[in-house]
């Protein structure tokens, strides 16, 4: 089949490069070249101060983007970003229905979590599949976050819901193998082997690694010969951040300069524990332009990537693969057996500490800085794992065969891999 055509269901696309924007917006550049006709069905970015909202539709390097109208905002209250979720999705079903010959199947991601009900719409309606891809499960986080209530009335019809999101899906692509054994508890046996596991991906024709002493980045920073301790991304409810501040309290007389680049419902927390300890050797940059990834990455140390265990298999921490892409070593907060856990112990890319306190990082970076060599080495084989399996190439190409089993039919029999998950299988997806 020449023309492929698809919709793109997500809240966040070009130019809201961050997260899943980011990985939505690759996904969809390396898609078109492979002669998917794509269009994108997303909200208007979240805009900073003085930035003006982009236009209702635009082509961006063939793909065509359809914003939906919405109320509320993404960085306002709990009840405002529901708000906003709501409109999102009856915007988004609204525009499908209108352009239902323009496209043959959907990709639809959990951002907003109900947003996969346009999907389940279109199926059920109009005959249209569609491929549900998991980037976080709910309820199952907004109960670990207190969102809502652990079983509760709300919780309950939340969970039918995600089921009837998954079970009606044609296929299902989960991002990481604990979060496959979450979403296995919520399918029907007989949909097991329609799941595909896809890690996420760095773009490696973009990041690739950057001697520090040559780095801009690092210079512009005056950066220096200190260790420099960097975490990139969002400060998110789920990110144990707060061992960093009590490691950097604990080794104010060490060359280690600690680096927080993003934002995030935990940034001024962070902030307020560094202003109470008069720290100096703590610095917080915003986001940084995405034509700069490289050298930011690459001016890494160490890179922190972390999410609390009770979150494990909820949500993963996709920000690993553009670090193993920068050479860079892993220091990781996160369950042993989670998908990043697993991920840097099975490379030995980095170090991985389970919930850790302040005490356990601060001597951790001390053991760590004194074997610079062990550092290289890491960041060595982070970057040669990443070429051999978490390329946007690599990606793109399991998509491509994921969305045609799914969408046409094609290949049923090309991607049978099963991951270990029972005799039943969820599917390796390459």
């Amino acid at each position: 089949m020449s023309r492929k055509r698809l919709a793109l269901v997500c809240q966040h696309f070009y130019p809201e490069m961050v997260s899943t924007g980011m990985h939505m917006t690759e996904l969809a550049r390396r898609l078109r070249k492979d002669d998917w006709d794509i269009t994108v069905y997303c909200a208007q970015p979240a805009l900073e101060e003085g930035e003006e909202e982009v236009p209702p539709e635009m082509v961006h390097r063939g793909i065509r983007i359809k914003r939906m109208p919405t109320v509320g905002e993404q960085r306002e209250s709990t009840a405002s970003r529901l708000v906003l979720a709501l409109t999102y999705l009856l915007s988004t079903i609204r525009a499908l229905v209108r352009d239902r010959r323009e496209y043959d199947g959907l990709l639809v991601t959990t951002n907003p979590p109900f947003i996969g009900l346009a999907g389940w719409f279109m199926s059920k309606v109009f005959g249209k599949p569609y491929v549900q891809l998991v980037y976080d499960v709910y309820p199952d986080i907004a109960e670990q976050l207190g969102v809502i209530k652990e079983g509760g009335a709300l919780s309950r019809v939340w969970e039918q819901m995600t089921r009837v999101m998954l079970n009606e899906a044609t296929g299902t692509v989960v991002i990481g193998r604990d979060m496959a054994e979450l979403i296995q508890e919520k399918l029907q046996r007989k949909n097991f082997r329609s799941v595909h596991l896809i890690p996420n991906w760095s773009d490696e024709t973009v990041v690739k690694p950057i001697p520090r002493d040559e780095n801009p980045f690092r210079q512009e920073h005056e950066v220096g010969d200190q260790v420099l301790v960097q975490y990139a991304g969002r400060h998110g409810k789920t990110h144990n951040l707060e061992p960093l501040i009590e490691a950097a309290d604990r080794l104010t007389e060490q060359p280690i300069l600690f680096q927080f680049i993003g934002g995030g419902d935990k940034k001024p927390k962070l902030r307020r524990m560094v202003e109470e300890r008069g720290l100096d050797n703590v610095m917080f940059l915003p986001y940084q332009p995405m034509e700069e990834l490289d050298m930011v990455l690459a001016a890494a140390d160490l890179a922190v990537v972390c999410l609390e265990s009770r979150f494990t298999g909820m949500s993963v921490p996709s920000k690993t693969y553009g670090i193993m892409a920068s050479g860079t070593p892993i220091l990781g907060f996160l369950d042993v057996d989670s998908e990043i856990g697993q991920t840097i112990w099975e490379n030995n890319c980095g170090v991985v500490l389970e919930d850790p306190a302040g005490t356990e990082v601060s001597e951790c970076l001390q053991s760590l800085i004194h074997n610079s060599g062990h550092l290289d080495e890491m960041g060595r084989q982070g970057r040669e794992a990443f070429e051999e399996q978490y390329t946007l190439a690599s990606a793109a190409e399991r998509y491509d065969r994921v969305l045609r089993r799914h969408l046409y039919g094609e290949g049923i029999d090309e991607i049978a891999l099963e991951s270990g998950l029972e005799a039943s299988a969820v599917e390796g997806g390459g």
